[in-house]
Order: C-alpha cells, then structure tokens, then sequence
C-alpha cells in the first residue's frame, strides 16, 4: 500500500523535528521539506523523498513512496515554518556536483536564506548552469532556503568554492558593481569562455579576494538617488538580460 494510516511515536516525531538544527540535517544527510507548491514542483522534476507526510484532508503527492498521516500538531513539530500546509516529505541533502557550465553566479557571503532561495529559483528560469557558493554563505539545506527556492536546490549544480578554487575554474570572473564597470545593458559575454558572475551581499558587497581575481566588472543602470539593489533582484536582472545569449 502506498498510504499508512498510523501514529509516529514519540521517538520518531522527536528525531524528525531535530532535523531543524543545522547539526543534526548535515549530520544525518537528511532534511523534511514543506508546502505543497514546493512538493508538487519537485514531483514534476521527478525528485522522490523518502516518505511522505499529510494531515487529515489532505492526500499523499507520490505514488509508490512510503506515506503516513500526521495529526496537525505533529506536522508542526516537525516542519520548520509556525503554519505548515498540511503536507511534506523527508527527503536526502541537497549535494555538491561536479560540473560544467557557460555561465554561473559565484554568491560571495550571501546570509540571508530568502535572497540564496530565491536566486537558486532565478537560475532555473532564465537558464544559468549552475551557482557557485563561498563557504560562508547561509546553508544550502536550509529549509527556509528550499521553501524560498521552490526546489530549485535540488535541481540546479552548485558547488561550494573559496576564491583559490574559483580561480581554477579558468572561467572569466566579472564582479559587479553599483557605480562602476560596463554597462549591462551593452554587456555580451564571450561566446566560447565560460562566464562566471560575482554577487556579493547588499551590505558588504564582494570580498577583497574575489575582487583580486576579477576580469572586468558589471554595472547595472539605475537612475539617481538609489545606491544599490537587493542581491536577488540584481541576479534576476543580470540573468534576464543573459536569457538566451
């Protein structure tokens, strides 16, 4: 059967909730993911968990995936979010890949999980390859980075890099900047090397090391009176204006 109609003990319900630690995720490869956009999204990718949760009214999402009904309190206890939707399922970590790609964002220190969310969900639609990390941003598992990404952490390549490794990728790294470099709407990447695209935190900016390995810098044009823009919003204009190119 597909469904099971049962109780989690207590054991059960209390090492799921610990999942919502940092800790305890890395350490057992396992995070329980909410809300059924992000759940049905993932479906359609043909991304599986390994069970599934669901509240009364509510209906598994997966065939063939082992299933259980959670009393509303019990669904609280182990989802991140004060109000879950009614439905999640656990599923393994989001991993590191090793990959190719054209053009790339390298993060630098970006700490809020809404903004990492949410480029990870831009990367998807205006077709980027992959997102490059610094090891200092927030944690890719992060419920509250999968619930902003709609899923997207499981689908698109990201690998954790310092700036020596960066450097290795022999890509051409362009920085971006508020008040100076190329125009981005002149902006036309080189057709046969691959591009990769720093964007640092709205408050810091790029670190003093990625800085050193930049090729060209990247201005986005803005009228007065406006220092800079939100690291989400400048990666989904810089990745619109790369749409097709």
């Amino acid at each position: 059967m597909d469904t099971i109609t049962a109780e989690l003990s207590n054991n059960r319900t209390r090492e799921l909730s610990k999942l919502k630690q940092k800790k305890q995720r890395l350490s057992e490869g396992k995070v329980v993911v909410e809300g059924q956009r992000t759940l049905f999204q993932l479906r359609e990718w043909g991304i599986k968990p390994l069970e599934q949760y669901f509240t009364k009214g509510e209906s598994p999402i997966w065939k063939g995936i082992p299933a259980l009904e959670l009393r509303d309190w019990e669904l609280a206890r182990i989802c991140d979010s004060q109000n879950p939707q009614g439905v999640a399922a656990l599923f393994e970590l989001p991993r590191e890949r090793q990959l190719k790609f054209r053009r790339a964002f390298y993060l630098d220190g970006i700490s809020d999980p809404g903004n990492l969310g949410t480029i990870f969900r831009l990367v998807v639609a205006f077709g980027i390859d992959a997102l490059l990390l610094s090891p200092d941003c927030v944690e890719v598992s992060s419920p509250k980075v999968i619930r902003a990404s709609l899923g997207s952490v499981f689908r698109v390549p990201f690998q954790i890099l310092d700036a020596a490794r960066l450097r290795s990728t022999q890509a051409e790294l362009i920085l971006t900047d508020a008040a100076s470099g190329e125009a981005l709407r002149a902006f036309e990447p080189e057709p046969d090397r691959p591009v990769v695209i720093a964007l640092g935190s709205e408050a810091r900016g790029v670190s003093d090391a990625i800085k050193a390995l930049a090729d060209r810098t990247l201005r986005i044009e803005m009228g007065e009176g406006m220092e800079s823009l939100n690291v989400a919003v400048s990666a989904g204009i810089i990745a619109h204006h790369l749409f097709g190119a």
